[in-house]
């Protein structure tokens, strides 16, 4: 028989743990008359199994299933259902390992060629929207990681208009989904890889919309004198912010296609 501190101190569990466990029925001490609580070596055993179980990552409600089925098979079922969870988290951080990479990426860039408009093959990449999302994998990733990809377009005056909807998704880059053998949605809308201009420039909280408009307004200009025409569709990024400031700014990166000669 064990007291209440020996099994405590045998499995560094706290009291209150131990009569939780009581409370649900995973373990069944005999009381005495002074209500304390003494246990069996079948508790033991039972503690050890909930502590094994708890160390794979199955949740108290899953607990109380193993320890009433008879069955291994079932058992076994519920393993490998936890082992695709598992597998799943594994992605998971992987993935947002692959995004945290990216975005630093994106900040070298930034800080190199801010104002620089360079010329690069882009890599492929795919934008899944909100609602065609369906893998677990991506559903929480676009929980954790929603897209800050925004279409834009611009007309003569070089006045944007950003498209919010556009956001409402994830971004996946095709290097991505065959590293982790992913599934992409037949919604899923391509990027082609392309030779495609990039640049990246710094605007103010005040008057947003028409430093956009100067910025842009340069940046075609000066692409045409190197005798590069550029789309009037194009994405934007934002790529940090600094706002309800005094000194409020927003870094934007800018990736736009180059004109089809006619």
């Amino acid at each position: 028989m064990f007291k209440t501190g020996q099994l405590s101190r045998a499995f560094e569990i706290d009291r209150t743990s131990l009569n939780y466990y009581v409370r649900t029925g995973l373990l069944n001490p005999e009381i005495l008359d002074n209500q304390y609580h003494t246990y069996s070596f079948q508790d033991f055993v039972a503690l050890s199994y909930i502590r094994h179980y708890r160390g794979l990552g199955f949740s108290m409600a899953q607990i109380k299933a193993l320890t009433r089925q008879e069955d291994n098979q079932e058992k076994l079922a519920d393993c490998q259902q936890e082992m695709q969870t598992i597998e799943d988290q594994i992605r998971l951080l992987r993935l947002q390992q692959r995004y945290l990479e990216n975005f630093m990426n994106l900040l070298h860039f930034y800080e190199k060629y801010r104002d620089h408009p360079v010329l690069l093959m882009t890599e492929t990449y795919y934008f899944i929207r909100r609602e065609d999302l369906r893998d677990p994998v991506f559903k929480a990733l676009y929980k954790q990681l929603p897209s800050n990809e925004f279409a834009a377009v611009c007309d003569e005056d070089f006045k944007v208009t950003l498209q919010p909807q556009s956001a409402q998704g994830l971004v996946m880059k095709e290097t991505w989904v065959k590293e982790f053998q992913l599934t992409l949605p037949k919604q899923a809308i391509c990027y082609p890889s392309e030779k495609r201009c990039l640049c990246a420039f710094r605007v103010s909280g005040k008057n947003f919309d028409s430093q956009m408009q100067t910025a842009l307004r340069s940046l075609y200009a000066r692409m045409e004198k190197q005798g590069v025409q550029l789309r009037r569709e194009f994405v934007i990024y934002l790529l940090i912010s600094k706002y309800n400031q005094a000194d409020e700014y927003f870094d934007i990166y800018v990736d736009i296609p180059l004109k089809a000669l006619d």
